[in-house]
């Protein structure tokens, strides 16, 4: 009975044991680990060069946004306000309110 020339070649390759060394093979991808270029360490490089005038121009909008919080807060004043009060008639911003408004100009 002859072989197929495919089930002589799994055959020979079944017989054959493979060369390979673990220790070499482990010492290799610990290598590879240890010494991968990291990622975001030339960006980080660069926005620690930046970084100190980024933050003298962020300052000022910085304190801004928080005294305009801040004396926002404080000139709000607290009133009683009715959820359904946009539907009567006399609503501050209904239509029929904002259509009786005086024309710009007259």
């Amino acid at each position: 009975m002859t072989m197929d020339p495919i089930d002589r070649q799994f055959e020979e390759m079944a017989a054959a044991k493979p060369e390979f060394d673990e220790r070499a093979f482990a010492a290799s991808v610990w290598q590879r680990i240890h010494h991968r270029p990291k990622r975001w360490r030339g960006l980080m490089d660069e926005l620690r060069s930046v970084s100190p005038g980024v933050a003298w121009r962020a300052a000022p909008a910085a304190m801004a946004l928080v005294v305009g919080s801040v004396s926002g807060a404080a000139l709000a004043t607290d009133r009683d306000v009715d959820d359904l009060a946009v539907f009567t008639s006399h609503a501050p911003y209904s239509i029929s309110a904002l259509a009786d408004l005086p024309k710009a100009g007259s």
